[in-house]
């Protein structure tokens, strides 16, 4: 069978990550770590820098975009992009030779093997030297309103063009550069092979009765647009960008084969009788049906919305709608969805391979033929744990965990997978930071906090964090500190503990108070008593610089928490509180206590343990409105017991 993948994203913040990767041309690399050296003579991709430092001594060939956006990078051997090349920051590039696509520099430098760009040029204000001398800014743009306009201009085609007039005639075979046509019945009766992006529009309320003519073109490196005009491509066969359509635009492409993505919007039609494959999305927002007969294979999104593709065989994700039917799709290398609050009950005859499933509202789908999921999200299907190779199992908000590996993320499923990947030996490490033993983990934390799952394969989960409890040390705070995944640092900081990371950080108390509280205590024969006990609470704060950790949408230099001590232990705990509440210790305190207003009237007593806090009420009555905090007044009129 045929195979075609969606984009792989992966990102590298170890040598451990870059060894997991899986190279093709569907893989875009994101490479954070930093002053790190990388061996491979050969990328198939796309490469994306921002890390400092990053080396690939050996590397020589990208067959995807680069781009370079950190410092003192180095890739001294690389001679061959084959697609854009997009540099930000200087690097160390002696033998780059050629840039098949689109070039843009905005820092001064030399390359000084570079022949041949395939593409625009963009260096804004930079000086870049090239073998062949200096390179130009970008490329002005030609009008061509008259013919002998058009009949002036270069004759290697490389140029960018604006054509105004009507009527007029290009008489070139191949064109490197953009193409920009305004006006009515323009012709390319020579033209096999364009390389950069065609854009057609009309300004005319009938512009789709004008129609433009490209008669011998076959070949197209770049992006088609049209709005409210009328083209024709009767041997075109491949384009490697998007076709674009918008504001009533009709195209026909009777020998199209292969496309990137393909938007039809605004009443635009288009014809594609032969198209087999396109490498991107398909979207059409058309009210008449769209016939793709031929279609194999997407690469990317497939939303079926009056798109008639009878003999579709393989996607990257799938958009259903009410009425789809698909005799013959086999694989779906992401997920299924569906738009506007439609139930679908369609039937996956053959479908055998599916990337993703986490969606528990599509139970009525079926499929019959189904042999593999590569990623599940437990509960959300029946009996597709039997046939997943990675079961995922959500245990609260922020946490997903495999056998093998958990996630820190709060985005839901499958999102979670553009976030990185730890392996489960280093959630043992960080649970062992609040926890002293397995079983203590068990029962303060497992059996009062995370998701409850009764199946076995959960139980295997269990038994190897159990299994790797005695071989791992608790994490060193150097590890997780020093971490750029913002995520597992906050996550880690949630178990080290905010006594621990005050004193680590050297905060300073800036407010403390004591108050007489009358607890509440029984004697050995059950009868109640009041035992009046003083207690005292202080408020710290640490600069968020120190954290390392940047608060969006705030330009808050400091953090606070609340410091108090257990009246039966003495032992000291500590609580996040807010900004607003660090002027006054008792109100900090009091401002961690939140609850339904229309409660606090029918509240008889509070009692406190840790972070548990237990509210008694005089009468039943249904939590409505506002939550807010306590006020010290209220929490400590109420407060009688604390442990």
């Amino acid at each position: 069978m045929h195979t075609t993948d969606t984009i792989k994203k992966y990102k590298i913040f170890s040598e451990e990550d870059w060894a997991n990767i899986v190279f093709d041309d569907h893989a875009l690399i994101e490479v954070y770590a930093k002053n790190i050296t990388f061996h491979c003579t050969e990328i198939q991709g796309n490469l994306l820098l921002r890390g400092e430092g990053c080396r690939f001594p050996e590397l020589k060939l990208i067959t995807g975009n680069l781009s370079i956006d950190a410092k003192n990078c180095e890739l001294p051997k690389l001679e061959t992009v084959e697609r854009h090349f997009t540099m930000h920051c200087h690097t160390v590039m002696n033998d780059l030779k050629q840039v098949r696509g689109n070039f843009k520099c905005i820092v001064d430098t030399t390359f000084k093997n570079l022949e041949t760009i395939g593409g625009c040029i963009a260096v804004k204000n930079a000086t870049v030297n090239t073998r062949n001398g200096k390179l130009l800014k970008t490329r002005d743009v030609i009008p061509v309103q008259y013919q002998f306009q058009a009949d002036l201009l270069l004759k290697d085609g490389i140029f960018d063009i604006n054509i105004l007039g009507d009527n007029i005639i290009i008489p070139h075979q191949e064109i490197r550069g953009k193409i920009t046509i305004v006006g009515r019945n323009v012709s390319f009766p020579n033209l096999e092979f364009v390389h950069g992006t065609l854009r057609i529009r009309s300004e005319y309320h009938i512009g789709h009765k004008f129609t433009h003519h490209f008669p011998v073109l076959k070949k197209l490196i770049g992006n088609l647009k049209f709005e409210n005009t009328s083209a024709s491509f009767p041997v075109l066969q491949e384009t490697s960008g998007s076709i674009h359509m918008e504001n009533g635009s009709y195209v026909t492409f009777p020998a199209l084969e292969k496309s990137g993505n393909i938007m039809l919007n605004g009443g635009s039609r288009g014809s594609f009788p032969v198209l087999t494959d396109i490498n991107g999305n398909f979207m059409y927002n058309g009210s008449e049906k769209c016939n793709l007969n031929a279609l194999r294979y997407v690469k990317g999104v497939f939303n079926t919305y009056n798109a008639v593709a009878p003999n579709i065989a393989e996607v990257g994700d799938l958009i259903i709608h009410e009425t789809d039917s698909f005799e013959h799709l086999q694989k779906v290398n992401g997920k299924i969805q569906f738009l506007y609050n439609v139930n679908p009950t369609t039937d996956f005859k053959s479908l055998e391979y599916l990337g993703e499933w986490g969606d528990s509202r599509m139970k009525d789908l079926k499929f019959p033929a189904l042999e593999c999921i590569n990623n599940y999200l437990y509960g959300t299907y029946d009996g597709f744990e039997h046939i997943a190779k990675n079961i995922y199992f959500k245990i609260n908000n922020n946490l997903h965990l495999t056998k093998d590996h958990f996630m820190i993320s709060r985005t839901s499923f499958p999102y979670i997978f553009q976030e990185k990947r730890y392996p489960l030996r280093k959630l043992v490490a960080i649970l062992k930071l609040r926890h002293s033993s397995f079983q203590n983990f068990e029962t303060r934390e497992y059996e009062r906090q995370w998701e409850s799952f009764t199946t076995p394969f959960f139980t295997q989960v269990l038994d190897k964090i159990e299994s790797l409890w005695t071989e791992v040390e608790p994490m060193k705070y150097e590890e997780f500190f020093k971490s750029e995944d913002r995520n597992f640092k906050l996550f880690c900081f949630s178990y080290y503990g905010v006594g621990n990371l005050m004193e680590k950080l050297e905060s300073r108390k800036i407010n403390e108070k004591e108050i007489e509280i009358a607890y509440q205590e029984y004697d050995e024969n059950g009868n109640e008593k009041l035992i009046r006990k003083v207690n005292r609470y202080e408020v710290h704060e640490v600069e968020n610089r120190k954290l390392g950790v940047f608060i969006w949408g705030s330009r808050a230099e400091y953090s606070y928490a609340v410091k108090c001590w257990c009246p039966s232990t003495e032992k000291e705990h500590w609580l996040w509180i807010e900004e607003g509440y660090k002027g006054d210790a008792l109100t900090a305190i009091a401002s961690t206590f939140r609850i339904h207003s229309n409660l606090i009237p029918y509240i008889k007593c509070l009692k406190r343990q840790g972070d548990l806090l237990i509210c008694e009420l005089k009468e039943k009555v249904t939590p409505t409105g506002e939550i807010r905090p306590l006020t010290a007044s209220e929490y400590f009129n109420l407060l009688r017991a604390e442990t």
